[in-house]
């Protein structure tokens, strides 16, 4: 054998040697380097390349994989698992930060608090900017975070938990009921209750992170059971059962029963709007579906989409409309080929022209408000502050104003949207985060 085949065998030789030795290494004691080198890998990246074009105010690495963010004032309170903290909107200087099981943001304008959850510890509501205590509830086991209230949850036993509100910014107390039967399945933050769902795939973490109105009723689901709570009173009105063919939820004042029968390999629907307080029913039709129902034997599986005041549904003639679950009347209805894609309690989001155009829909006003041009894959979403289109295909992110289609920003970008705040988004790359200001 030629000496420079020797020498390289020598050499191929000694490197699988020292790949046995490192191989042998991680074996015994368990060492995982994949996650170094990612997280390395990501520093590199994150350091070389911008979040967005126009850039970004600040870029910030945070402690963990970001969920949500939710602007607070002059704060980007940033919620990861098993960790909390808040970072300045104008430089994304860290605030504070604090270990939490669970946590949520509630109040509005200068009322807005951090609430923040320890299993077995209680909560405790600090202030967005500093992370000084407001209040606690050494007791609470969950809470519902709105922007005039604070639902806390205190189970003392194995059943019959109690039910406070509390006003977020001192946690004075406004009422407390007893909610019968075991309602320690709802702890953590913001628990699913059984009212309506979000429509925004894309943004659903983002959007629901916002504190929102606090609906005059709610629906909490104990023991195969909806108990219906009077929030403006703090009374528990009465109970309703559900069944594998109807679905029982609470939006707009009412109790909503939405039932999807088979018949001749389909299902047959109808819905009916009852007075929370007697259960008598105030209204009802037929033909409208919900999309709370699937499978052969027409299953109730699914809240229905829409808002507190709204509802999204097909009607027989395929068409879908906006219905009111007040005394449902249809407060929108969609030409043929009309595609309702996100609504909340102001505005709805459709698709129209095969899907060409995203039109809004206003509620108080009536009729379509304004129209843009969308890619057909786009993920739209609308919430309080902007209505965003993502199109991934392009690395794209526009935002319009709600109430009248004006653009709001328009980034390249490959960013997840964290957060929608008043005026800018924040928006992260693994752990990179920043803030897109409008």
């Amino acid at each position: 054998m030629a000496r420079g085949a020797v020498r390289n065998f020598e050499t191929a030789l000694g490197a699988i040697g020292v790949l046995a030795l490192i191989i042998t290494g991680i074996l015994v004691t368990g060492w995982n380097p994949v996650p170094k080198v990612s997280d390395w890998w990501e520093k590199v990246s994150s350091s070389t390349s911008k979040l967005s074009t126009p850039d970004t105010t600040w870029t910030e690495r945070v402690g963990g994989q970001p969920s949500s963010a939710v602007v607070a004032g002059n704060a980007a309170v940033v919620t990861m698992r098993g960790t909390v903290e808040a970072r300045s909107l104008s430089t994304g200087t860290m605030l504070w930060q604090r270990e939490a099981d669970w946590a949520g943001v509630a109040g509005d304008d200068g009322n807005t608090v951090a609430v923040v959850g320890r299993r077995g510890k209680g909560l405790e509501a600090l202030d967005p900017s500093s992370g000084t205590s407001r209040w606690k509830d050494e007791n609470a086991v969950g809470a519902w975070t709105y922007r005039e209230t604070v639902l806390t949850l205190a189970c003392g036993g194995l059943s019959d938990c109690t039910l406070t509100a509390r006003a977020p910014r001192d946690g004075a107390q406004m009422w407390k009921l007893t909610l019968p039967g075991i309602g320690r399945v709802l702890n953590g933050g913001n628990a699913d209750l059984l009212g309506t769902e979000v429509m925004a795939a894309a943004y659903r973490d983002a959007i629901g992170a916002m504190p929102r109105s606090i609906p005059a009723m709610l629906g909490f689901p104990i023991e195969q059971k909806v108990r219906v709570v009077d929030t403006v009173h703090g009374k528990l009105l009465r109970e309703e059962e559900p069944s594998n063919t109807t679905r029982v939820v609470v939006a707009g004042g009412r109790v909503l029963a939405s039932t999807a029968t088979p018949k001749d390999g389909s299902c047959r629907y109808s819905l009916e709007g009852r007075d929370p307080e007697t259960g008598k029913a105030l209204w009802k039709k037929d033909g409208y579906d919900l999309r709370t129902a699937s499978g052969a034997g027409c299953e109730q599986r699914r809240d229905p989409a829409g808002a507190d005041t709204v509802l999204a549904a097909t009607r027989g003639d395929n068409r879908e409309v906006f219905l009111s679950p007040r005394d449902g009347r249809e407060m929108w209805a969609g030409a043929e080929g009309d595609e309702i894609v996100a609504a909340d309690s102001q505005y709805g989001l459709v698709r129209t022209d095969g899907g060409k155009n995203l039109s809004v829909v206003g509620f108080e006003r009536g009729g379509r408000l304004w129209q843009h041009a969308v890619p057909a894959k786009a993920d739209v979403a609308i919430s309080r502050y902007a209505v965003l289109v993502r199109d991934s295909a392009q690395g794209k992110v526009t935002a319009y104003a709600p109430d009248s289609g004006r653009l709001l920003i328009e980034a390249k970008t490959s960013a997840d949207v964290l957060g929608i705040g008043e005026r800018g988004l924040v928006i992260a790359r693994g752990r990179t985060i920043g803030y897109l200001p409008f």
